[in-house]
């Protein structure tokens, strides 16, 4: 990206930039989540919806993401023997400490629970198809948490159960309490090895 300020460029994925008058610049992160429509909709159904005037019939990147060879505006190092440049994953940081976890990791419901450095991190599909991640909260004496199929949350040692869409506690001694969002980027791999090298791979397998 470019702003039109100081005519510097800042990284999609990194939100810092890279060059120019701003350079080294941190831009503040927003959650948001990527998903369809119909499942935003049926979990979220006051959405006010930002539209354009005219129909959108197209993208003009369509044919950028059809094909598997076009990977960025410039030849991008990445890590060529982990997976093919265009698959998509879910990237987070915390500090130095990087993970991309894949879409069949996340298929069937259940967490995916990832060490980031001394951080314990959950990652988890909500009901509205958004992926999210979270700091995982401390219950009892170690800290244990087992995921709960009925509610699609994690109960801690305590016995508090905790919503996995929003990160907040619907239920037991920490009730209305919120676990710490960890940012999460929806990205092609080839994006995320280049910055993140020595990133932590989480796939199905």
């Amino acid at each position: 990206m470019e702003d039109r300020e100081t005519a510097s460029s800042w990284s999609h994925v990194t939100g810092r930039a890279i060059d120019g008058e701003a350079k080294g610049a941190q831009l503040i992160r927003l959650e948001a989540v990527q998903t369809a429509w119909r499942k935003w909709f049926d979990t979220h159904p006051d959405t006010t919806v930002l539209s354009k005037p005219d129909e959108i019939i197209s993208s003009h990147y369509q044919r950028y993401f059809d094909d598997p060879e076009r990977m960025g505006l410039f030849r991008a190092q990445w890590l060529t023997e982990r997976m093919p440049g265009k698959t998509l994953v879910f990237g987070s940081a915390v500090g130095p400490h990087a993970v991309a976890v894949t879409e069949g990791a996340l298929t069937g419901g259940s967490p995916v629970w990832i060490d980031l450095g001394d951080s314990k991190v959950v990652m988890a599909k909500g009901r509205d198809g958004g992926v999210r991640a979270f700091a995982v909260p401390t219950g009892g004496s170690d800290g244990t948490l087992i995921f709960d199929p009925l509610s699609g949350g994690i109960r801690d040692e305590g016995g508090s159960l905790w919503d996995l869409s929003d990160g907040r506690c619907d239920a037991g001694p920490k009730k209305g309490q919120q676990m710490e969002a960890v940012a999460v980027t929806p990205v092609y791999w080839f994006a995320w090895s280049n910055f993140y090298p020595n990133t932590l791979v989480i796939d199905e397998s």
